[in-house]
Protein backbone atom coordinates (compact mmCIF):
# COMPACT_ATOMS: atom_id res chain seq x y z
CA UNK A 1 0.00 0.00 0.00
CA UNK A 2 1.32 3.14 -0.73
CA UNK A 3 -0.63 6.64 0.58
CA UNK A 4 -0.55 9.96 -1.74
CA UNK A 5 -1.84 13.29 -1.90
CA UNK A 6 -4.37 14.14 -4.55
CA UNK A 7 -3.37 17.24 -4.87
CA UNK A 8 0.55 15.57 -6.21
CA UNK A 9 -1.80 13.05 -8.07
CA UNK A 10 -4.61 15.13 -9.90
CA UNK A 11 -5.06 12.37 -12.56
CA UNK A 12 -6.82 10.36 -9.14
CA UNK A 13 -10.00 12.67 -9.14
CA UNK A 14 -12.04 10.86 -11.64
CA UNK A 15 -11.53 7.99 -10.06
CA UNK A 16 -12.02 8.85 -6.56
CA UNK A 17 -15.33 11.00 -7.31
CA UNK A 18 -16.33 7.99 -9.07
CA UNK A 19 -15.35 6.15 -5.78
CA UNK A 20 -17.64 8.24 -3.07
CA UNK A 21 -20.30 8.75 -5.85
CA UNK A 22 -20.54 4.37 -6.24
CA UNK A 23 -21.03 4.26 -2.22
CA UNK A 24 -23.12 7.19 -1.62
CA UNK A 25 -24.85 7.86 -4.63
CA UNK A 26 -28.07 7.48 -2.82
CA UNK A 27 -27.55 10.73 -0.45
CA UNK A 28 -28.22 14.22 -2.02
CA UNK A 29 -24.41 15.01 -1.58
CA UNK A 30 -23.65 12.78 -3.98
CA UNK A 31 -25.82 12.17 -6.73
CA UNK A 32 -23.77 14.49 -8.98
CA UNK A 33 -20.24 12.77 -10.04
CA UNK A 34 -19.18 16.04 -11.39
CA UNK A 35 -19.68 18.43 -8.38
CA UNK A 36 -18.18 15.20 -6.07
CA UNK A 37 -14.78 16.41 -8.18
CA UNK A 38 -15.44 20.03 -8.07
CA UNK A 39 -15.51 19.38 -4.26
CA UNK A 40 -12.21 17.05 -4.29
CA UNK A 41 -10.44 20.07 -6.37
CA UNK A 42 -11.85 22.49 -4.63
CA UNK A 43 -10.90 21.04 -1.19
CA UNK A 44 -7.08 20.05 -2.37
CA UNK A 45 -6.07 23.35 -4.33
CA UNK A 46 -3.03 25.26 -3.45
CA UNK A 47 -3.32 26.39 0.19
CA UNK A 48 -5.99 25.03 1.42
CA UNK A 49 -5.88 24.15 4.96
CA UNK A 50 -8.32 20.79 3.81
CA UNK A 51 -6.82 17.68 1.70
CA UNK A 52 -7.77 14.15 0.24
CA UNK A 53 -5.53 11.27 1.18
CA UNK A 54 -5.86 7.89 -0.84
CA UNK A 55 -4.25 4.73 -0.53
CA UNK A 56 -2.92 2.49 -3.88
CA UNK A 57 -1.88 -0.30 -4.35
CA UNK A 58 1.98 -0.73 -5.81
CA UNK A 59 0.55 -1.06 -9.47
CA UNK A 60 -1.66 2.23 -8.49
CA UNK A 61 -5.40 0.06 -7.91
CA UNK A 62 -7.64 2.65 -5.97
CA UNK A 63 -7.87 1.16 -2.23
CA UNK A 64 -9.35 3.93 -0.33
CA UNK A 65 -9.56 7.26 0.56
CA UNK A 66 -10.50 10.23 3.28
CA UNK A 67 -10.32 13.89 3.71
CA UNK A 68 -10.19 16.70 5.78
CA UNK A 69 -13.06 19.35 4.67
CA UNK A 70 -14.12 22.50 5.92
CA UNK A 71 -17.02 22.75 7.40
CA UNK A 72 -18.69 19.22 6.29
CA UNK A 73 -21.52 20.71 8.74
CA UNK A 74 -21.82 24.07 8.73
CA UNK A 75 -24.19 25.22 11.81
CA UNK A 76 -22.17 25.08 14.54
CA UNK A 77 -18.75 27.37 13.24
CA UNK A 78 -16.76 26.53 15.75
CA UNK A 79 -17.13 22.56 14.21
CA UNK A 80 -14.73 24.16 10.95
CA UNK A 81 -12.50 20.76 10.50
CA UNK A 82 -14.13 17.39 9.71
CA UNK A 83 -12.95 14.24 8.91
CA UNK A 84 -14.83 12.79 6.44
CA UNK A 85 -15.02 10.66 2.99
CA UNK A 86 -13.32 8.13 4.51
CA UNK A 87 -13.95 4.82 2.21
CA UNK A 88 -12.38 1.53 1.39
CA UNK A 89 -12.90 -0.57 -1.54
CA UNK A 90 -15.23 -3.48 -0.67
CA UNK A 91 -12.39 -5.79 -1.80
CA UNK A 92 -9.77 -4.05 0.27
CA UNK A 93 -11.80 -3.73 3.77
CA UNK A 94 -10.27 -5.21 6.65
CA UNK A 95 -6.52 -4.55 6.11
CA UNK A 96 -6.30 -1.13 7.95
CA UNK A 97 -6.64 1.31 5.33
CA UNK A 98 -8.75 3.51 6.70
CA UNK A 99 -6.89 3.65 9.95
CA UNK A 100 -3.44 4.45 8.10
CA UNK A 101 -5.45 6.91 5.98
CA UNK A 102 -7.14 8.31 9.68
CA UNK A 103 -3.46 8.22 11.39
CA UNK A 104 -1.96 10.43 8.60
CA UNK A 105 -4.85 12.90 8.09
CA UNK A 106 -4.34 13.39 12.20
CA UNK A 107 -0.55 13.73 11.70
CA UNK A 108 -1.31 16.76 8.49
CA UNK A 109 -4.51 18.48 10.89
CA UNK A 110 -1.62 18.62 13.38
CA UNK A 111 1.08 20.04 11.48
CA UNK A 112 -1.20 22.70 9.99
CA UNK A 113 -2.01 23.65 13.37
CA UNK A 114 -5.72 22.40 12.78
CA UNK A 115 -7.07 22.43 17.26
CA UNK A 116 -9.78 19.70 16.12
CA UNK A 117 -11.57 17.68 13.72
CA UNK A 118 -14.60 16.26 13.63
CA UNK A 119 -16.46 13.76 12.21
CA UNK A 120 -20.05 11.91 12.15
CA UNK A 121 -20.45 8.26 11.49
CA UNK A 122 -23.61 5.87 11.62
CA UNK A 123 -21.52 3.06 13.08
CA UNK A 124 -17.93 3.19 13.30
CA UNK A 125 -17.74 4.45 16.32
CA UNK A 126 -15.88 2.17 17.93
CA UNK A 127 -13.04 2.90 15.56
CA UNK A 128 -12.63 6.22 16.10
CA UNK A 129 -12.96 5.85 19.56
CA UNK A 130 -9.65 4.15 19.23
CA UNK A 131 -7.60 7.35 18.22
CA UNK A 132 -9.32 9.24 20.58
CA UNK A 133 -12.29 10.81 19.22
CA UNK A 134 -14.93 11.42 21.90
CA UNK A 135 -19.00 11.61 21.51
CA UNK A 136 -20.54 14.78 21.41
CA UNK A 137 -23.75 14.61 20.22
CA UNK A 138 -26.87 11.97 18.16
CA UNK A 139 -27.96 13.66 14.69
CA UNK A 140 -30.01 12.59 12.00
CA UNK A 141 -28.12 13.91 8.86
CA UNK A 142 -29.70 13.01 5.31
CA UNK A 143 -32.42 10.53 6.96
CA UNK A 144 -29.37 8.78 8.88
CA UNK A 145 -28.94 8.49 12.82
CA UNK A 146 -25.28 9.71 13.55
CA UNK A 147 -23.07 10.14 16.07
CA UNK A 148 -21.37 13.43 16.09
CA UNK A 149 -17.49 13.34 17.33
CA UNK A 150 -14.49 15.52 18.12
CA UNK A 151 -10.66 15.09 18.32
CA UNK A 152 -8.48 17.57 19.54
CA UNK A 153 -5.59 18.32 18.34
CA UNK A 154 -4.11 20.93 20.51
Amino acid sequence: MQIHCLAQMPHFYDEIAYMLHREWSELPNWHDRDVIRQRLQSRNAAGAQTMTLFATTHESELMATASIIHYELSDIPEREFWLGEVITAREHRGKGLASALVTRLIAEARAKSIPALWLYTPDQQALYRRFGWQDVEQRNIADEDVTVMVLKLD
